[in-house]
């Protein structure tokens, strides 16, 4: 009998936190720069939740010691906190602010059944390599990393630097090739590309093409291999933002992680038609994001003027309401009802828009008919003096100056 207690108390303490989470949405623990794409990961993607632990905020102008301080916060404080995660996700971080057990744990959660890992280290600046080459987290991504410092100091990295498209290994798993369909590999949307140089063992899923070297004509861009009881990933791929084909890319590569996430965990994936249908409730989403942003700065401003915005408010937060509705068939896989309730929502959005444009127009129409009755008072009181002084004056008799005593 003591035995099975004391049996079932470690079951409790550690089986039962272990075990992958069965929520649709995945939790995301974002590890790295305060900037950066895989940051909007999960903008308008309701099956990723994203929570952000700064550990670099490159170009911010952010003291090293806020950015620590914000990373012990943020970062779990324990194994079992660590194990509340699905997706442990590393962006150019800075593994000099982490301490050797916190990285343990790290690599630890690497190789958990259910669990997965993805990096994005390849930076350019000593301050990510260093702490990287040294961590331990070194050895569980398939990328070598010695590899990808050497050809930095050797400038090979300018090779790829402009926009170049992907090309996709063959004969794998669809975790990639599901989204072929849509073009997306083919664009020439992926600037400042860094090498993911494979170490020995690794699967290359995407390749950069068409490099300037003769002799180079590609590298890898996307790796993975086999850790502990799970998989863990490396990747090189980066966006030209300033491409305007991008805005129809970014959503794919949403999905594109998404479906990595689904892979490493089930060995599933996604059917092309579920992406497509996933990506136009995105689309609406999207909208729905961007409007509600427009609305709020609209509101900001008029509140200032004094208008009464609580209609257009109360539009908004309906639509906030019935876009959660979305968000949850969505996640059901009911992508039909998901989209229908999205462009209720939308309507209710651009009702809120209308109403909010409206409390503008009355408040701004009083303030300009307070100016234009200033303006008017003052130039009515600026005529009748001019009057009296100009014209009144006439009535008055003209006479010589009053003197005490004569000269």
């Amino acid at each position: 009998m003591p035995a099975t207690l004391a049996m079932l108390v470690v079951m409790s303490a550690t089986g039962s936190l272990s075990a992958p989470n069965e929520d649709p949405v995945l939790d995301f623990l974002m590890i790295g720069d305060l900037q950066g794409w895989p940051n909007h990961l999960g903008d308008d993607e309701p099956a990723i939740d994203i929570t952000l632990v700064p550990a670099r905020a490159f170009e911010l102008g952010i003291p090293d010691e806020e950015v620590y301080r914000q990373s012990r916060i943020y970062f779990p404080r324990n194994w079992q906190t660590l194990l509340t995660y699905d997706v442990l996700f590393f962006n150019h971080p800075r593994l000099s602010f982490f301490t050797p057990q916190q990285q343990r744990m790290m690599v630890d959660f690497a190789g958990e059944s259910g669990r997965v890992s993805i990096a994005y280290p390849l930076s350019t600046y000593a301050e990510v390599q260093i702490p990287w080459l040294n961590s331990p987290l070194s050895d569980v991504f398939p990328v070598n990393y010695e590899k990808f410092i050497l050809a930095s100091t050797k400038g090979i990295l300018d090779d790829w630097w402009e926009n170049r498209p992907l090309r996709l290994a063959p004969g794998l798993p669809p975790v990639f090739s599901v989204f072929a369909g849509t073009g997306i590999f083919g664009m020439r949307v992926y600037r400042t590309n860094r090498p993911c140089y494979a170490t020995e063992g690794a699967t290359i899923w995407l390749y950069m093409i068409d490099g300037p070297p003769t002799d180079v004509p590609e590298a890898p861009a996307f790796n993975s291999w086999p850790y502990g009881e799970s998989d863990t990933w490396a990747f090189g791929v980066h966006p030209a933002g300033d491409r305007p084909h991008w805005e129809a890319a970014g959503p794919w590569w949403e999905l594109i992680f998404l479906n990595v996430c689904i892979y490493t965990i089930s060995g599933e994936t996604l059917l092309f038609e579920e992406a497509v249908s996933k990506r136009s409730v995105k689309t609406q989403l999207m909208v729905f994001r961007e409007s509600a942003s427009m609305f709020h700065s609209i509101v900001d401003f008029v509140s200032k003027v004094g208008a009464n915005t609580n209609e257009a408010e109360s539009l908004l937060s309906e639509g906030h309401r019935v876009r959660t509705e979305a968000e949850t068939d969505y996640l059901e896989h009911r992508y039909g009802e998901a989209s229908e309730k999205m462009a209720e929502a939308l309507a209710l959005a651009n009702r809120a828009m209308d109403e909010a444009s409206r409390a503008k127009d009355r408040a701004l129409t009083w303030v300009y008919i307070s100016e234009w009755m200033s303006t008017t008072g003052v130039a009515l009181i600026s005529g009748m003096a001019l009057w009296w002084l100009m014209v009144r004056r006439r009535l008055y008799r003209a006479v010589t100056t009053t003197q005490l005593r004569q000269r």
